[in-house]
């Protein structure tokens, strides 16, 4: 009788068998971590278009969290146990994408993150009501499986509950300013016919398969569902904020003031940057940035006729057709910029997505908290296209001085040209086309703000005030961030530094400054990321001189899906190497 012997969590081979090569384990290891990544995450599955568990949310209690980080070091260890020698250097790159992405996930988990899971950037109570955008509604089951998962709210609620007053008893709580934007954004959501709104969306038009009759059931079981679960939950959730986690908001904006803040903070660095650069440093390069823009804004200024970069910034603030009329305006303005640099992407890539793109006003339920504007991607096959959601939440009172940029930022090249043609490779592991790492994203989406202005766009001296705002926004960044977090700047500090070299309209100053209170070190990643792409392509001409291809050097940027600066400047250099061989 042979012998069977499990290996390679779950896999197994017969005794006297050859064991799999390097390559077959590793794999196979690639297959487990993302369907294991799907399973525990189902919102993310639905994202990716697999609708596998489209009935299901994710288990967020501490039992269910414990059970996932004991098995991610399970399977690091299996990683790890790999061996390199005879690998391909693609399989190489992947093998430590993957390290990273786990050890990072496991080095986080001694700040217990699950215990402070509600900012106003993001959390269940604003995550669900945006998942349904993504949920399809196509055939009877996606309605059913609509209705698992508002049945299945009030528990996500009550386990989140449960995390954050864990964090109550030692005082792991956010700053009493994010409570009560978190609870501004409850509110509503726990008013019943009020948080039906974005619920309600899919009753509004049915798939011809569905008949009359089903539709009338569907309807009163939506209804049940909203009175008896999704509303409840929120209202539950709101008296906990106000009564009990209000309370206990630390007064102080910054990390440090928590336990073990300067170590957390360490981490959140590295974690959206994926570098090991400290806070000192990253504060003056943000400083050294913001002069270096600011030269170029008053040669901008005084090209026009102002005597200074004041003048001209309180000429800006006054310019009255830099206003839109209202959301439509705004929202045709960011379109026409999209629509204009989509002819011209063959100029500067060799591959292109497949994705179509939309450009839509964004949900009116968070506008109030979020960003003038934001992507979320399409389905890998194109039936969901990728959004480009403009934040049309007092339209009259914003600035269209940088629309232009935020449209490359968001749309294309940036966020939707970069996620869609990862979700599309085919020379990877599926859980590298879907894996995020901040200062890729953001920084490719950065350095691509910049990159039209190479084919002669921003002819609007107005226009490329604007992109030069947008990219001090983010050198800005680098200041009040570590400020804040390091240097324990107080909020007003922060406001008075944004006021005096930032060009933002006064709603999203006051909302990007608490922004960075609520998310320690991601709005490092834009600048960071940028520089860092910036760094690689001068690396790359001054190596292969006249035989540089700026369409190559994109397409190998890009692709390798999103990539840890460290391995993105191994692939760059791998491919400045192969090139310089021709």
């Amino acid at each position: 009788m042979k012998l069977i012997l499990p290996i390679l969590l779950g896999t197994t081979i017969l005794c006297g068998s050859v064991p799999p090569s390097p390559s077959k384990a590793l794999d196979q290891l690639f297959k487990t971590y993302w369907e294991h990544t799907l399973r525990t995450s189902p919102e993310l599955a639905t994202f990716v278009g697999d609708g596998r568990y489209n009935h299901r949310l994710s288990d967020v209690s501490l039992g269910a969290i414990q059970r996932d980080l004991a098995w991610k070091r399970a399977l690091l260890a299996k990683l790890k146990a790999v061996p390199r020698q005879g690998l391909r250097s693609d399989e190489l790159l992947s093998c430590d994408v993957l390290n990273t992405l786990i050890q990072e996930q496991l080095d986080g988990a001694q700040f217990k993150p699950w215990e402070t899971p509600l900012t106003q950037m993001d959390g269940l109570h604003i995550d669900f009501p945006q998942l349904f955008s993504s949920h399809p509604f196509k055939t009877i089951k996606d309605y059913h499986d609509y209705l698992s998962r508002l049945k299945a709210f009030p528990k996500a609620v009550d386990d989140a509950i449960a995390n954050m007053r864990s964090g109550l008893k030692h005082h792991d709580v956010p700053p009493v300013l994010v409570i009560q934007e978190v609870i501004g954004q409850v509110q509503p959501l726990s008013s019943g016919n009020t948080a039906a709104a974005p619920f309600l969306e899919p009753l509004k038009q049915f798939p011809d398969c569905i008949s009359a009759q089903e539709q009338t059931l569907l309807r009163k079981a939506v209804d049940a569902a909203l009175k008896q679960a999704v509303t409840p939950a929120y209202r539950h959730l709101l008296k906990f904020l106000e009564n009990e986690y209000l309370p206990g908001g630390r007064v102080e904006p910054g990390i440090w003031a928590l336990k073990n803040g300067e170590a957390r903070y360490r981490y959140a660095i590295r974690h959206h940057t994926t570098t090991n650069l400290d806070a000192k440093t990253i504060h003056e390069i943000g400083l050294t940035e913001v002069a270096r823009i600011e030269t170029e804004m008053t040669a901008i200024g005084t090209s026009l006729g102002f005597k200074d970069l004041a003048t001209f910034r309180e000429s800006v603030a006054k310019k009255q057709d830099l206003h839109p009329k209202g959301g439509a305006e705004l929202v045709a303005r960011y379109k026409s910029y999209v629509d204009g640099m989509q002819a011209e992407l063959p100029k500067l890539f060799g591959r292109l997505p497949k994705a179509p793109l939309v450009v839509i006003p964004m949900e009116s339920f968070r506008a109030e908290g979020a960003a003038a504007a934001d992507y979320n991607a399409g389905t890998p096959d194109g039936k969901r296209p990728g959004r480009f959601a403009v934040n049309t939440f007092k339209a009259e009172t914003r600035s269209m001085l940088t629309c232009e940029s935020t449209a490359y930022h968001e749309a294309i090249p940036g966020h939707h040209m970069q996620i869609s043609i990862a979700q599309e490779l085919d020379s990877v592991p599926e859980f590298q086309k879907h894996m995020p790492f901040t200062a890729f994203e953001e920084g490719w989406a950065l350095y691509s703000e910049r990159l039209p202005k190479e084919l002669g766009f921003y002819q609007d001296p107005y226009s490329d005030f604007g992109r030069l705002s947008d990219e001090m926004l983010r050198a800005i960044r680098l200041v009040l961030d570590t400020g804040v977090h390091a240097m324990h700047w107080t909020r007003a500090q922060m406001v008075d530094f944004f006021r005096a070299h930032g060009t933002n309209d006064e709603v999203e100053l006051q909302s990007e400054t608490d922004r960075y209170i609520a998310w320690p070190g991601q709005a490092l990643a834009y600048k960071i990321g940028q520089m860092k792409i910036l760094e690689l392509r001068e690396k790359a001409k001054t190596k292969l001189g006249d035989r540089f291809d700026l369409k190559g050097f994109h397409d190998c940027v890009l692709g390798g899906g999103a990539l840890p600066l460290d391995l993105l400047a191994r692939r760059v250099d791998a491919w400045s190497a192969n090139e310089s061989k021709r």
